[in-house]
């Protein structure tokens, strides 16, 4: 749950969260409500606290910033999506560059020790408290550390007074009361060294090569925020209260609350619980984060792993330029995004193309922390080939930046930005809580004042009916400034001959080629908008509990609608043709992979490119591919947009391209996704497990790579077409839309087609699916890091035709993942992130499973493993004979209730949202039984009972009823010799 942000191609982007801490229990006589605070605002103050003093922007006047006197800035908002709910964010301004050398890690541990007991709250409690009040710990609860910033994040399902008041009195404890207890600290430190492990591959270990070589001179080459492993081994409690003191301070925090509440209710509640906090050390300055040597140029580095993807990171420095925001800062920006979008289009079109030279590249420019600027290049390769695809993408950045653009394409741009304006103007009132909570972080931490999506759409069309290709040309070139004799690092399976030389001595003679000046595209009209005849609508009813209608179209083609005002300007789409994955068998397993591209393959008017094109400044989504059951996919569009939505996907079913620069696309990307197979613990058993638990069926297996290479668009015509020209259709839509405009749009499309089957076909024999009998623990091999290793446990279970036993099953795996993390993470401090889950097939009979699963150290698989079998051998343990004296229940009545009330906090907020109810939309006349459960909610999981799990588990969970898959290091690879793949995975885990 901790959030490790990073720096890819020194361009920000966050990594993979790490976990964050448990916690449980009352609040005590402490958590009482401080107070109320006479609030005196001091509106100079708030807009000098927030930087919107002197600029000729106005903030959005929806939001209620402030600052108390102690200078900790707060912002709160009301917002009804969805309704009852609210968010709340606490970050502090402070990172792992703020670190001594040895105080590495310490930013990071210290968010981890948020959560391990304060000066009012026990260790151990915390989570338990909130989950108590129905968060899911990781989902609901979150926090994260990244290089200057940590943060800690609360979804709160309901806005009561006791679930608002306790939140916002844990944030408060978080800021200033943690108790850096020396037992806790010892027993976290496992905990952070797992993360450690688990983050260690060859991914991490190419950004640290990438960021040596790039900025050296920075703290942010020498400050990674997991932190160096002999602090977090030996760090005392001192050093961290140290660290803390220094840098939790209320000027360098900022807290924003969004949600169904009332703005000046939680204003006084804010001043009242942290118009105390004081900073223990003062306000400590910040540390510097080094130098970037702007005048370095013509040099390489190469990082070499033979699971690496070949990439080409290019880059030039230059000063920092400083923007504050402004009217004129935003029209400069805006006008430089217009020109990269261009050269990006540009860019995406050549790795389109037959035999392209690269896979795909990239161009942009931005600051590195406010240190130096960057312009960067990326341009990822096949194996092999990162001289010719560095030439023809730089070659393609020099002609746009000697010759410009044209006005197709500037017209192209600006029909794009202008949709996505107006269309932020008309969803203004219905954004969700998370995405009004991160505009406000971002103004926080970058200064970048949030407006109102009416005011950025006036500035955007000021800016496009006064801005001229020639204009975009001169900023592109001011910005971006040249790439003559760049850094370059290189990311490659194979050190190239002649070495980071050869590199600089190939990208010199690149920018010697001439460049011409780049063709107009003609523009083109979409060939598809005519199906023929509207389709005559043969049954028209509603459902009236959940306000769903369904309509049947003469040609047997059904429609479900239910229209909602969640989102506005939103439409949700499902399209199910009869098929999908079940069209494989066990002699043709392979039949339906090609899906995944099928889009790429455009249409037989037009490729993908030329689509991009067609569809400017519209809101249609290009998504059609597998599922298990279905061809066809979930997408979103705009009311305006509906009616082109269904014509574009009507199109695929009927004039598919099937262009071969799709599989040449394909067959590119196959030999890295095979080399990276055994490269970590978890590809070793994603690439295997499917085969273990089918006892190899070839339809869940990963085949060998040739198989794959082999497959041609023939084949898949061969296996979906029928389906594509007959199978039963249902369609599913949900949003802010017309109904009698839906039913024509669908009318005129799928409605007009021939006549399909009525019904969906039930491929009894490709349904046949069952979990091995094999209980012998297997063991596969991976060749990443040496103390890396997953243990993963599976139970038969079984489909989820049952709904209360479906339930139970969810229920008890709910259960297991308390007790795991707190047995695996709290009491042994072994792993960081166990998960526990339950599968239950819709698909296909009989089968299903409950899995555990955790990524641990080496040696700590035994020790892991006995006591996941522990923790299922006490719960399924046979309930004793008559007469015989009880013992104490292994599910305690407060376990079973932080398992429960999250989940029945999530189904009571699903039925707020759009994407809940397409998944009941999406077949509500196929598959009706899902409606009953969906019309029950959580009555279900209310009423099931601990002596209920408890039957459950000594059904399914006897030890001799576990398979135990373990992934461990292959320390053959130390010896030279190569560790073959074991089994493989199911089809769905396949290249895509």
């Amino acid at each position: 749950m901790l959030a490790w942000v990073t720096m890819a191609a020194l361009a920000l982007c966050s990594s993979p969260s790490f976990a964050s801490h448990d916690a449980p229990a009352q609040i005590s006589a402490a958590a009482e409500k401080p107070e109320p605070a006479a609030i005196v605002r001091d509106e100079a103050a708030i807009a000098k606290a927030w930087r919107y003093s002197d600029i000729d922007l106005t903030p959005d006047p929806a939001i209620r910033f402030g600052v108390l006197p102690n200078g900790m800035r707060y912002a709160i908002r009301r917002n009804t999506t969805p309704a009852s709910t609210a968010v709340m964010r606490l970050t502090i301004n402070v990172g792992s560059t703020a670190e001594a050398e040895d105080e590495r890690g310490l930013a990071h541990f210290i968010e981890h020790m948020a959560f391990n007991g304060t000066t009012n709250v026990p260790e151990g409690e915390m989570i338990k408290i909130l989950e108590r009040m129905g968060l899911a710990f990781g989902a609901d609860t979150n926090a994260f550390t990244s290089y200057d910033q940590t943060g800690y994040l609360l979804d709160l399902p309901n806005v009561q007074d006791e679930t608002v008041d306790t939140a916002l009195y844990l944030l408060r404890e978080t800021a200033s009361e943690i108790s850096f207890n020396p037992e806790s600290i010892e027993r976290e430190r496992g905990v952070i060294l797992s993360e450690l492990r688990t983050r260690a591959n060859y991914a991490q270990r190419n950004r640290e090569s990438l960021f040596a070589f790039s900025v050296p001179d920075t703290r942010i080459a020498t400050r990674s925020p997991i932190g160096d492993r002999t602090v977090i081994e030996t760090a005392p409690a001192e050093r961290f209260r140290n660290f803390y003191d220094r840098y939790y301070t209320p000027g360098r925090a900022t807290l924003v609350v969004v949600g169904d509440i009332d703005v000046a209710t939680i204003e006084a509640k804010i001043v009242a619980g942290f118009g105390n906090w004081k900073a223990a050390q003062g306000e400590a300055p910040d540390v510097p984060l080094g130098t970037i040597d702007i005048a370095r140029s013509d040099e390489a580095n190469i990082f070499v792993h033979p699971a690496i993807d070949e990439v080409a990171t290019v880059v030039r420095f230059s000063p920092f330029v400083d923007e504050p925001d402004s009217r004129a800062t935003r029209r400069a920006k805006l006008t430089r995004a217009l020109g990269y979008n261009i050269i990006g289009r540009r860019l995406g079109r050549i790795a389109r193309q037959e035999n392209a030279p690269y896979v795909g590249a990239s161009i942009g420019r931005s600051d590195v922390y406010r240190i130096a600027n960057q312009s960067v290049l990326n341009v990822s390769t096949r194996d092999g080939e990162w001289q010719r695809g560095i030439a023809a993408a730089e070659r393609e950045v020099r002609a746009a930046l000697r010759y410009g653009f044209t006005d197709a394409e500037l017209a192209e741009q600006f029909a794009n930005f202008t949709t996505g304006y107006e269309n932020a103007v008309r969803g203004y009132q219905t954004r969700p809580n998370e995405q009004l909570a991160d505009q406000i972080l971002a103004m926080a931490k970058d200064g970048m004042i949030v407006t109102t999506p009416e005011s950025q759409l006036e500035r955007f069309i000021a800016l496009r009916d006064s801005l001229t290709s020639k204009m975009l040309l001169k900023a592109l070139r001011e910005d971006f400034g040249t790439l003559d004799k760049p850094l370059i690092h290189l990311s490659t399976k194979v050190d190239p001959t002649g070495g980071s030389q050869a590199i600089r001595t190939a990208f010199a003679d690149a920018r010697k080629a001439k460049v011409s000046k780049p063709k107009a595209r003609d523009a083109q009209a979409f060939a598809y908008q005519d199906f023929g005849s509207p389709g005559t609508v043969v049954a028209d009813s509603t459902i009236d509990d959940l306000g769903i209608r369904t309509v049947r179209f003469a040609n047997n083609v059904r429609l479900n609608l239910k229209k909602t005002d969640f989102d506005k300007n939103r439409v949700l789409v499902s399209l199910r043709i009869d098929g999908g994955n079940l069209l494989s068998s066990r002699e043709k397993p392979e039949a339906t992979s090609l899906m995944n591209i099928f889009v790429r393959g455009g249409l037989e008017a037009h490729s993908l490119d030329d689509l991009y094109s067609i569809f400017a400044g519209r809101a249609v989504s290009l998504n059609f591919g597998s599922g298990e059951d279905y061809l066809g996919g979930y997408l979103s569009t705009t009311p305006d947009d509906l009616k082109l939505q269904m014509q574009v996907l009507t199109a695929f079913t009927q004039h598919p391209g099937y262009r071969s620069e799709a599989l040449n696309q394909y067959r590119s990307f196959l030999p890295n996704f095979y080399a990276r197979l055994n490269a970590t613990p978890e590809g070793a058993i994603g690439s295997n497990i499917g085969a273990i638990l089918s006892d190899n069926d070839p339809r869940f297996s990963l085949a060998d790579q040739a198989v794959f290479e082999r497959l041609t668009f023939d084949d898949l015509k061969t296996t979906i077409g029928d389906r594509l020209e007959h199978g039963a259709i249902e369609i599913g839509l949900v949003g802010d839309f017309d109904e009698d405009e839906a039913i024509a749009a669908v009318a005129a499309t799928f409605g007009a087609l021939r006549e399909r089957e009525a019904e969906f076909r039930q491929y009894d024999e490709a349904r046949a699916r069952r979990f091995t009998d094999n209980r012998t623990p297997r063991v596969l091999h991976h060749q990443g890091e040496a103390d890396q290793a997953i243990v993963e446990f599976y139970w038969p279970t079984t489909d989820d035709h049952d709904y209360r036993e479906d339930v139970r099953l969810r229920l008890l795996a709910e259960l297991l993942q308390i007790k795991v993390t707190d047995q695996l993470r709290e009491n042994l401090g072994a792993s960081y992130s166990p998960v526990a889950r339950s599968f239950t097939s819709s698909i296909y009979p009989g089968y299903g499973y409950i899995q555990i699963s955790t990524n641990v150290a080496s040696g700590d698989v035994e020790k892991v493993s006995d006591a996941v079998r522990n923790i299922a051998a006490e719960l399924s343990a046979p309930a004793p004979m008559l007469g015989e004296l009880a013992p104490p229940s292994p599910i305690a009545a407060d376990e079973l209730a932080r398992a429960r009330t999250p989940l029945l906090e999530n189904i009571a907020n699903s039925v707020k949202t759009n994407t809940a109810w397409l998944g009941i939309v999406d077949s509500a006349q196929s598959k009706p039984a899902k409606l009953d459960r969906f019309r029950s909610g959580g009555t279900a999981f209310g009423k099931v009972s601990a002596d209920d799990l408890l039957d459950l588990a000594r059904t399914y969970l006897p030890p001799e009823r576990a398979l135990l898959v373990q992934s461990l290091y292959d320390d053959r690879a130390d010896q030279g010799q190569l560790a073959s793949r074991a089994a493989p995975v199911t089809t769905n885990a396949a290249p895509r």
